[in-house]
């Protein structure tokens, strides 16, 4: 039996929709099924969150195989860790980790450091394990989505920085692949999309799909971070949000990897594909 955290996430989500359409049975741990969009009789549902010691070991019951996905929080690490903990005490055989790509030894922003650092801890539980470093996300563009429709325009810290961003989808049916397959034990898979580019290219290609001109601006630094000061409370998620997007300035994710495609078997999502799946998000809806 497989068990996913995070299912109520993007990645989470896409991991059960691809485990459900294989026909492979898995269990969830959600702090609210409400929020499950995967509902299907055949799903096991726990209620309770990481943080919850008791409903933690009633969702590793009988547990093979897991998935440890977790948003970004001050208590991360320390959550995916005592989890990771917990898995090896009840028996589980293999954990399968949503990291970063920036997550090394050298790591020197807070996100990547404590996503390596917990990497190192599951590795210590003698466990097998896989890790899964997915690059730029193409959802975080969502979060300009309603600049992109309203002013044609989005503004990121980033200057000509190029990723090669990935859609959640591809990171989440990789995560059932591997969860469901075999020969992915003690791997670590950086998991890109097909092109590297500019955020100048993004608005362009971006704007392609919708039909209207879309403009990217190099924000600074200091602009982004009052941008973000509005929406963000949390001054640790502030500071590591805009120490991670000064990394990835500076050329941190500036590479592409063909591992979708190889442990897929199917190319990764373009971003035009993944603005047409938006388009009425993002601007005129095509139907």
């Amino acid at each position: 039996m497989i068990l996913l955290t995070g299912a109520s996430g993007r990645v989470g989500r896409a991991a059960a929709s691809a485990l459900l359409n294989a026909g492979v049975p898995f269990r969830v741990l959600v702090r609210d099924p409400a929020k499950l969009t995967v509902t299907d009789p055949r799903v096991e549902v726990v209620t309770g969150d990481l943080g919850d010691p008791q409903s933690v070991l009633r969702a590793l019951e009988g547990i093979e195989r897991a998935l440890v996905v977790m948003g970004n929080h001050p208590d991360q690490a320390e959550l995916e860790r005592r989890f990771a903990t917990s898995a090896q005490e009840a028996g589980v055989a293999h954990l399968v980790k949503i990291s970063s790509m920036e997550a090394s030894a050298e790591a020197s922003a807070v996100l990547p450091r404590n996503h390596y650092e917990t990497e190192q801890h599951i590795v210590a539980t003698g466990v097998d394990w896989t890790f899964l470093r997915p690059n730029f996300y193409m959802q975080n563009m969502l979060m300009y989505a309603e600049s992109i429709k309203s002013t044609g325009s989005f503004a990121l810290p980033l200057a000509a920085a190029v990723t090669a961003m990935v859609d959640t989808q591809d990171v989440g049916d990789v995560a059932a692949a591997v969860l469901s397959g075999d020969g992915h034990a003690g791997q670590i898979y950086e998991l890109t999309g097909p092109d590297l580019m500019t955020f100048h290219e993004v608005a362009r290609r971006l704007g392609g799909v919708v039909d209207q001109s879309v403009c990217y601006r190099e924000q600074t630094p200091e602009e982004f971070r009052a941008t973000l000061e509005r929406f963000i409370s949390s001054r640790w998620q502030l500071d590591a949000v805009c120490e991670l997007f000064a990394e990835i300035a500076a050329g941190s994710l500036a590479y592409r990897t063909e591992a979708v495609s190889d442990l897929l078997g199917r190319p990764p999502t373009t971003i035009e594909s993944f603005a047409q799946r938006f388009s009425a998000v993002f601007g005129r809806d095509h139907g």
